[in-house]
């Protein structure tokens, strides 16, 4: 509420006139009727018992002054904040700034990261296969990770890569990488507790996965780094493998296009530059964000987009699941896309509302008109945004919308409303209708 509604301009405009011109008024008046007394236009007989020329003049202009009310403006606009502010609490949206209200009011375009503001953001792992076999292959890499090892007893080659992933993806605060460890660490603890009765202690020695070298995270698409020396291990998605000039073959092809089918996101395991592991991370979709992106559409009338950084079936697949269709979906974005559209957008003279929960949805936060951010995200984001969501569900970036349009019409209402009041009411303090009924206020 400190930060200004720019239709507050307005009203403040509109009152600094206010008042000089009301003064004016009621000086006016008071001289028109002491100069249709004085002339004779006003019979003496229509003056009550007593009172002067003066003084029935006076009174006139009084009135004009105690009737006319410059504070009905002043006010329309920041009680119907106060008041608004106060139910989108109630309802879970946090709202910085007045001028937000506004700007949410006429928005006509909204961007949606996927991931953790579409989605639930708890990505797991669904498939896990392994792509080669060789036992060659496989010998020399576990005789290069000594280690490793489950209590004493042979690894196996699931193990082994298991362990090489938890080792990578330990250092990624990505999503995706936290999901790989999860699973890593509850596949390797149930490998643990089958071989034998391990203690605490052997647990934990078992499952100490390696301090990494050469660690590179490539925004959006994966991360690399050498486990142990002569170990070199590679996980991402499809431009992942593109970038690393991973070879990916027909049986990899095939895995990684069944996956996305599926709405997954497919990511590759490399090892030593072979690509040995399709893996299937699925994140699934809140259950209120189809019918929140229907209402969007088709009851607010706002132009939705979907942005991501999954490939383009995964992202189709998951569009379809929005009825969203596919021109509304931005695939295998990075961070600046998501800024790039929203530029994008505002270049066609759209309104733009951005709705992301993470840290690299920040700088579209910032661009966009307005920023909604969950309030289960990130602290940046929620910092960067306009709007807090704090429940995190995608119905209240309606009820945010639906609330900021009800209460800018409340706004133009109110000054309608002052405006009528003192358009009616300063004309009948002034007597206008006197001469008819004899009766002034």
């Amino acid at each position: 509420q400190n930060r200004q509604v720019p239709i507050q301009n307005l009203a403040d405009t509109i009152s600094g006139y206010f008042v000089p011109t009301v003064v004016i008024l009621s000086i006016v008046t008071f001289m028109i009727w002491y100069a249709l007394v004085q002339s004779g236009a006003i019979p003496p007989s229509l003056l009550p018992d007593g009172e002067s020329p003066a003084t029935f003049s006076l009174l006139f202009g009084i009135a004009v002054l105690v009737v006319s009310c410059p504070c009905s403006l002043g006010l329309a606009t920041p009680t119907a904040i106060m008041v608004g502010t106060g139910v989108g609490a109630k309802h879970g949206v946090l709202m910085k700034g007045g001028e937000t209200l506004q700007s949410a009011s006429r928005v006509d375009a909204i961007v949606f990261d996927k991931t953790g503001t579409l989605t639930k953001g708890k990505p797991t792992v669904t498939d896990f296969s392994v792509v080669v076999t060789d036992e060659d292959f496989w010998d020399d890499i576990v005789g290069q990770t000594p280690g490793f090892a489950l209590s004493g007893e042979s690894t196996t080659t699931e193990e082994c890569l298991l362990w090489l992933l938890g080792s990578l993806e330990r250092n990624s605060e990505h999503l995706l990488a936290t999901a790989i460890v999860e699973y890593v660490e509850e596949k390797l603890m149930r490998a643990v507790d089958e071989h034998d009765s391990a203690t605490e202690k052997t647990r934990a020695e078992s499952l100490a996965f390696a301090q990494p070298t050469n660690f590179v995270a490539l925004t959006g698409r994966g991360a690399s780094a050498t486990i142990v020396r002569g170990v070199d291990v590679s996980v991402g998605n499809r431009a992942f493998c593109e970038v690393q000039n991973l070879e990916v073959n027909q049986t990899v092809e095939d895995s990684m296009q069944r996956l996305e089918r599926q709405g997954k996101t497919a990511i590759v395991a490399a090892v030593n530059g072979t690509v040995v592991l399709v893996m299937g991370i699925a994140d699934e979709l809140k259950p209120d964000a189809s019918a929140s992106v229907l209402y969007l559409k088709e009851r607010l009338g706002v132009d939705v987009w979907m942005v991501t950084g999954d490939n383009r079936r995964t992202a189709r697949a998951i569009a379809r699941q929005l009825q969203l269709p596919s021109d509304r979906v931005i695939a295998e974005a990075l961070p600046a896309a998501k800024v790039g559209k929203v530029e994008e957008l505002q270049a066609q003279g759209r309104v733009v509302a951005m709705v992301g929960d993470g840290v690299n949805d920040s700088p579209a936060l910032v661009q966009a008109d307005v920023g909604l951010s969950m309030g289960t995200g990130a602290q940046i984001a929620a910092e960067a945004s306009d709007m807090v969501l704090v429940r995190g569900n995608v119905t209240d970036v309606c009820t945010a919308l639906d609330l900021s349009q009800t209460i800018f019409r409340r706004i133009q209402l109110n000054f309608l409303w002052s405006l009528l009041y003192n358009c009616l009411g300063i004309p009948l303090a002034a007597g206008v209708f006197y001469p008819m009924f004899h009766t002034r206020l």
